[in-house]
């Protein structure tokens, strides 16, 4: 808990999540234990109404990361109109003028529930600079309609090994683990998860520094797509069989030609550049790009999406949120002790910042996007500390 300059309180929550694509590697302090998400917001705000009294709170923490003098150019979600109106006049009334000047800082505000509370965020962006501010009230049970549903971040662990993984995968009642080496078909019961059968992945490739790997299962058999390889097997009978080619990779749905040898990133056809791709709706992907910038991509080509730098990224499709689309990214903590996995909700080409995070036990080498974000998301975890790899499947919750 923090308490602001104005006596309102923030509760924040953080967790670890590192990436590398030919970077080195960010070694963090590891959690010592996994915190699913208890702040939460739902899909769809409450009414205006539910969040006029919060106004003045917002406006004058708003007022206090500007200072007096400055400019700003204020923006709430189409149905907060009101909200949007309230704040504006209190800025002025504070000395913050309108967005007319060139200096302006760009104010982007959104006001919901939690489990527990009433929440306004606002991110405020001078330049390069960048900062997010938050408001909370108790939640009032009478007034509250209790239909809107709640989402947040859940990470289930999976599977653990000392050794390195690349991806894991269901197939069936087992799983399929990726390594740099080869493919295990592990089988999962109530003593816990044991490898049955292993196949070595034979090539005379060299990988590069930040070897990369992707499953993908179709009944009975699997693909495992390394750099400059591919192989096809089936897992009964157990079988691989692996050629120095390159092809396309599931990659969030987002077309590529794959990893080329000594590689570590993908390119789409018109020569677009990255990493990893995050569907955000019909034809429509938020990739993580070139120098770890965040960008849209569709047929009318690529928009720079706005929010901190990512390594790594995740999408879903929320049936219980309706047509809502939410983006899972890493970032830095603030307070300097690893990485967080943050929540997003897409709202055109803008992503709508929501506090909702969970803590991943060490470094985040890995984040993989379910097909059209229709299931979770693989995480593969590197827990230093603990000298093991761990892998979550990653998916948003709903409750009302």
């Amino acid at each position: 808990m923090r308490r602001n300059p104005n006596g309102t309180d923030v509760r924040v929550l953080s967790f670890a999540a590192v990436g590398f694509h030919g970077r080195e590697w960010r070694t963090r302090l590891a959690s010592t234990a996994l915190a699913l998400a208890t702040l939460s917001i739902p899909a769809s705000a409450q009414p205006t109404a539910a969040f006029v009294d919060l106004a003045p709170d917002l406006a004058s923490t708003i007022a206090d990361a500007l200072g007096r003098g400055a400019a700003a150019n204020v923006t709430f979600a189409p149905d907060e109109v009101r909200m949007q109106a309230e704040v504006v006049r209190l800025l002025a009334a504070r000395g913050i003028g309108g967005g007319e000047r060139a200096d302006a800082a760009k104010v982007t505000a959104e006001c919901s529930t939690n489990l527990r509370e009433r929440v306004c965020v606002a991110e405020i962006r001078r330049g390069a600079d960048r900062r997010v501010v938050m408001i909370t009230r108790p939640r009032d049970r009478a007034d509250d309609s209790g239909g809107e549903p709640i989402v947040g971040i859940d990470a289930r662990p999976i599977y653990t090994q000392r050794h390195p993984m690349l991806d894991v995968a269901d197939a069936g009642d087992r799983l399929l683990v990726l390594t740099p080496d080869s493919v295990a078909l592990v089988g999962v019961d109530a003593g816990g998860a044991r490898a049955i059968a292993s196949q070595p992945i034979a090539t005379a490739r060299v990988w590069p520094r930040d070897v990369r790997g992707r499953l993908r299962v179709t009944a009975s058999s699997y693909e495992a797509f390394l750099p400059g390889v591919t192989c096809r097997g089936t897992t009964a009978p157990f079988t691989l069989a692996c050629a120095d080619e390159s092809a396309p990779w599931p990659a969030g749905g987002l077309a590529n030609s794959g990893i080329a040898p000594s590689r570590n990133a993908f390119s789409t056809t018109d020569g677009f550049t990255f990493y990893e791709a995050a569907p955000v709706g019909s034809d429509r992907w938020l990739a993580v790009g070139e120098r770890r910038v965040l960008t849209f991509v569709d047929a009318t080509g690529h928009v720079p999406a706005h929010g901190d730098p990512a390594d790594h990224a995740a999408g879903f499709r929320q049936t219980c949120a309706g047509d809502a689309a939410y983006v899972v990214t890493d970032g830095r903590s603030s307070e300097g002790n690893g990485d967080t996995l943050r929540l997003f909700r897409v709202v055109d080409t803008r992503l709508v910042p929501l506090p909702s995070t969970a803590t991943l036990p060490g470094t985040l080498t890995a984040l993989w996007s379910a097909a059209a974000g229709a299931g979770p998301a693989t995480a593969i975890v590197h827990d230093v500390n603990a000298g093991r790899y761990e892998a979550f499947h990653i998916s948003l919750s709903c409750a009302r």
